[in-house]
């Protein structure tokens, strides 16, 4: 809610709450209708910027309304109609806290349900823009005293740490291993390790990395502004002639618009062309009907802030205020839903932050597109299909305009491509220096084939995939596309390149320009990044855009898949260690060698925290329990946006479409229906402990289970609802000509085009519930132990004064992880239930719905507005990342493993994320600690196990990074299914990483 939360703090409490809070708009209104400036912010390209908000107390007995009205600022007391948005206050007291809160403690206000709001949030931001006008002293303020304040508990907590981390990443470095060439498809490096190689080699790539990690992300207004012009010329809702808009015209003519009108930006010295702003080192596209809206309030104030800061220009934050986002206000996801399904209770759920966030607010690219398709066809073979299809006539009116889409939206990729090859020859004609003049020149001839034609070589396959994956973002909010088996896609252009080299001397040069080139396309990948509201630093802090590649595993006949580009991009992630693209390995029992699975741990080692690593055999499981798909295509499967598979060119995916807390069903559970922190009835009654209802622990199951397959039936009604709106509103030609069966069919992926179908769905707390509910049976149940009520009493009190029944918990109740095979046949049982609910529902385009396991960083969130657990877990603890068990679960990593391991497959078929955290001895050498963790990767998946990844960090490094962030800029941990920089994340979540079990090796 951006600067509102800072006010002079001579307002005290023992004033009236509706009096202070009177004083408070009537200064704001005062100030800014005193100042023609300040007026002037108030009316943009489309007008006057109008809103009102109404400020009140759950009771009512607080009630004002701010009006901004034709440039004039006005109070009103009591209730009204007029109001845009109600921001209430749990209590007056929290209305007066809040006033005088610092931005962390704010957030964490709205988080604990304290502060909620009803309406359009969008409108918010203009108040709160306008308030950081004249506030913004006193906002900057606020945040340096709770940097100063963190900075003390920091340096407090890291007294007596071990800073040996410091040097850690270049002691690894140091110790190097290499292998000989074990695996049928190397056939041209000699050591697949390729050790002798460093960052030093490689000047370009330690420049451009030097660069990333010191710029900070600029936000470009570009895009935004190119989509309103042509909206405000061309009509939104409707053509400016009345006709009608075709849904798939009405994108791909603004998407024409844009890609037409962009700026091509080639970084200076890159050999890969484009950029997704005109910030080449580091920019954030702002998609305006998306996130984009939300970030209104701190445009004045989003470069001061203490976690993800972004800089922006005075004339983006002009163009934001005054042109873009007037017109989106209205026009987002999040308000196109809420106008067009009449607030539904869905939406109500998501706007509280407390159950289920609905990924589809943000973006739904979370699949992979056919490259393939791209690099053996071109955008030109493409569209030939496409006019193939067309001559084959019919009636169907949807098709041929859906299929003419598709056109328009590849001519404007290449556009776009011919403007960037125009840049390289205006750009070579001003060099000077020679060797930069022939690389410019090399990239005007690659630009003038590709990707209008098929690439011939590795330098051209690398700059088509940038360049239609970047079209690709701007088409729809670029969060999650991946690129799949790249491995896969660029080993025959290396074969065909290197194979034409006589001399041994010339195909090592060609090695290490291979490493060059995927070097920069991968820099250009991490170039780009998502901006967030603050408080979105509480659900995801740290994320990139998480552009997800994959090495390893088999080709479709079930053969050993692994080749010379799968080491090289292996080699490549070692020598970057940026957290995009997200980094994964497949890995398959009895086909891949054990020395690429010692890669990937070896990597993982020297990277201190990727890849993530995935069992081929698990997941073969998963996916077949799905009908209909075949098994050729299943073993081409690849992970996306975290870890959730799809089908590379084949698949609808939409795998982080929803985000549920499994620990509010819990909490309803046990409170009738209530959700206790949110004071929300919110779902049915199904019994209440103090009335002692619950006779067996059965009966206490039923009610958990009712409370839960609510909440599912309402992600599941509002994940179709807003899948309904991007049919109407996004529905992605572009990205649909790159799956198969759109072209055919003539419908595009959100209208069920694509051969398979499926929503992807991250469940959250599985551990925390398991274990609430071992102690639960056990406790209460089985040994009679404690009351119901008792346990409740002391839940509800977070425990105080019930110290003995916490420590009864954590001394005699087993957890998922330790081995006890009671809590285990829980764990199965609830993975089961939650599985066979959403297996049973059908998504928008006719497809199924995949549970999956990981949680992004939402168990930070979601613990925040959380109470006390039956499981011993105290209020607004975070819950456990992932799959993962409690760190008390077990001081014995293989409990862990085996626990995980045995969880049946077919009820994780979204995937899951398994983290481990340990610290290597420092008496081992670098190869017997790699040794040791391939064989925990081996046994786990020997066992069962489905995905795993490690952080390998102390817990001496952490605290001495929280304290001294300046020695540890690109320290990186893995957060659940994506990496983020510990010395940036959002402090709960670095005190989450801290918390977790370390293992020794």
């Amino acid at each position: 809610m951006g600067s509102t939360n800072v006010v002079v703090k001579t307002m005290k409490s023992m004033i009236p709450a509706n009096s202070v809070l009177r004083l408070f708009l009537s200064y704001v209104a005062r100030k800014v209708n005193s100042s023609r400036e300040l007026r002037g912010q108030l009316h943009g390209t489309q007008g006057w910027l109008n809103c009102s908000i109404q400020f009140l107390t759950d009771d009512g007995g607080v009630s004002q309304t701010i009006h901004f009205r034709d440039g004039v600022v006005s109070v009103e007391a009591g209730d009204t109609a007029k109001a845009d948005l109600k921001v209430i206050f749990a209590t007056r007291e929290d209305l007066i806290e809040y006033l005088t809160a610092s931005p962390d403690e704010s957030y964490k206000m709205i988080l604990r349900g304290r502060i909620r709001t009803e309406g359009k949030l969008t409108y918010l931001g203009n108040f709160d823009y306008m308030t950081s006008l004249f506030m913004a002293r006193v906002f900057q303020k606020a945040v340096d005293d709770q940097i100063k304040d963190h900075q003390k508990e920091s340096f407090k907590l890291a007294q007596g740490a071990d800073t040996t981390g410091r040097q850690e990443k270049h002691r690894r470095a140091a110790g190097r291993i290499g292998c000989r060439a074990v695996d049928p498809g190397v056939k041209y490096l000699n050591d697949p390790y390729l050790p002798e190689y460093s960052l030093d080699d490689f000047p370009r790539l330690r420049q451009f990395r030097q660069d990333y990690f010191d710029t900070m992300p600029e936000i470009s207004a570009e895009y935004g502004k190119l989509m309103t012009d042509f909206f405000l010329e061309h009509g939104y809702e409707h053509k400016i002639s009345g006709d009608a808009w075709d849904p798939n015209e009405r994108l791909a003519s603004s998407f024409y618009h844009v890609m037409e009108k962009r700026k091509p930006c080639i970084r200076e010295n890159d050999l890969i062309a484009g950029s997704y702003t005109e910030h080449p080192i580091s920019g954030a596209v702002s998609h305006p009907y998306s996130v984009g809206p939300y970030i209104e309030g701190e445009l004045k104030t989003i470069s001061l802030r203490e976690s993800n800061p972004f800089g922006i220009s005075e004339d983006a934050i002009e163009t934001f205020r005054k042109h873009v986002m007037p017109f989106w206000k209205d026009r987002n996801l999040l308000e196109l839903w809420r106008k067009e399904y009449d607030y539904p209770l869905g939406i109500r759920i998501h706007d509280r932050f407390f159950a289920i966030f609905f990924w589809k607010t943000v973006s739904n690219m979370e699949l992979s597109p056919g490259y393939d398709k791209l690099l053996n066809k071109g955008l030109a073979g493409i569209r030939q299909d496409i006019e193939t299809e067309l001559l084959k006539g019919g009636n169907d009116l949807e098709k041929v305009n859906t299929l003419e889409a598709m056109k328009t939206a590849i001519d404007a990729v290449n556009v776009y491509g011919g403007h960037l090859r125009e840049e390289a020859e205006r750009l070579a004609d001003r060099e000077y220096d020679l060797a930069r003049r022939q690389e410019l020149e090399g990239i005007e001839e690659i630009l003038r084939k590709v990707p209008v034609n098929p690439p011939e070589t590795l330098h051209e396959a690398l700059q088509s995939l940038f360049l239609v994956h970047l079209a690709l973002g701007l088409e729809t909010m670029d969060d999650g596309p991946s690129l799949g088996r790249l491995d896969q896609l660029l080993q025959p252009y290396f074969e065909a390149d290197i194979s034409s080299l006589g001399s041994d001397v010339e195909k090592q040069e060609y090695i290490k320009k291979a490493i060059e080139l995927i070097g920069c396309f991968f820099l250009r990948i991490c170039s780009h990044q998502i901006v967030t509201p603050e408080i979105g630093n509480y659900q995801n802090s740290g994320s990139p855009p998480n552009t997800t590649i994959v090495v390893g595993g088999t080709d479709q006949e079930g053969k050993d898949a692994v080749n010379d580009m799968s080491y090289l991009i292996l080699k490549v992630v070692e020598l970057l260690g940026t957290n995009d693209p997200n980094m994964h390995v497949r890995y398959k029992l009895n086909c891949n060698s054990r020395d690429f699975l010692k890669r990937a741990a070896d990597v993982n080692y020297l990277t201190g925290s990727t890849p993530a690593i995935h069992c081929d055999d698990a997941m073969f499981q998963a996916l077949s329990s799905h009908k209909g798909w075949a098994f050729a295509d299943i073993r081409g499967w690849t992970p996306t946006g975290c870890v959730e598979p799809s089908i590379p060119g084949k698949h609808a995916a939409s795998t982080s479409s929803l985000e549920v807390n499994l620990v509010a069903p819990l909490e309803m559970a046990m409170n009738n229906g209530r959700h206790p922190l949110m004071r929300w009835d919110v779902g049915p009654r199904t019994g209440s402990v103090e009335n002692g209802e619950f006779e067996t622990f059965e009966d206490f199951w039923e009610a958990l289970r009712t409370q839960t397959e609510f909440l599912f039936e309402q992600s599941v009604i509002g994940n179709n609802q807003l899948g309904e709106i991007y049919q109407r509103y996004y529905p992605g030609p572009l990205l649909s000509t790159l799956l198969e069966g759109c072209i055919e069919s003539g419908r595009g992926h959100t209208r069920g085009g694509a051969k398979y179908n499926s929503t992807g769905v991250s469940l959250i707390g599985m551990a925390d519930v398991v274990d609430s509910l071992m102690a639960i049976k056990k406790l209460v149940f089985d040994e009679k132990k404690l009351t119901f009520q008792h346990l409740k009493k002391a839940i509800d009190a977070n425990y105080e004064g019930y110290e003995d029944v916490r420590a009864m918990v954590r001394s005699r109740v087993p957890k998922f992880g330790s081995g006890d095979e009671e809590v285990l046949a829980i764990a199965k049982r609830y993975t089961s239930m939650a599985n066979d609910y959403y297996r049973s529902q059908k998504n928008y385009r006719g497809g199924q719905y995949a549970t999956g396991w990981w949680t992004m960083a939402n168990h930070a969130a979601y613990g925040r507005v959380t109470g006390a657990s039956p499981s011993g877990r105290l209020d607004g603890e975070p819950f456990t990342p992932g799959l993962t068990p409690h760190p008390e679960a077990s001081k014995n990593l293989l409990d862990n493993l085996l626990d995980v391991a045995q969880l049946d497959p077919k009820t994780l078929d979204n995937n899951i994320a398994f983290n481990v955290r340990i610290t290597p001895s420092s008496q081992d050498s670098h190869e017997e600690t790699v040794d040791r963790m391939t064989d925990y990767i081996q046994t786990f998946f020997e066992q069962g196990g489905m995905q795993i990844q490690f952080n390998v960090v102390s817990s001496d490094t952490l605290k001495d990074a929280m304290a001294h962030p300046e020695y540890y800029p690109d320290l990186m941990v893995r957060i659940s299914g994506y990496c983020g920089y510990f010395t940036q994340l959002q402090r709960d979540l670095q005190l989450e990483i801290l918390r977790r079990c370390e293992y020794g090796l």
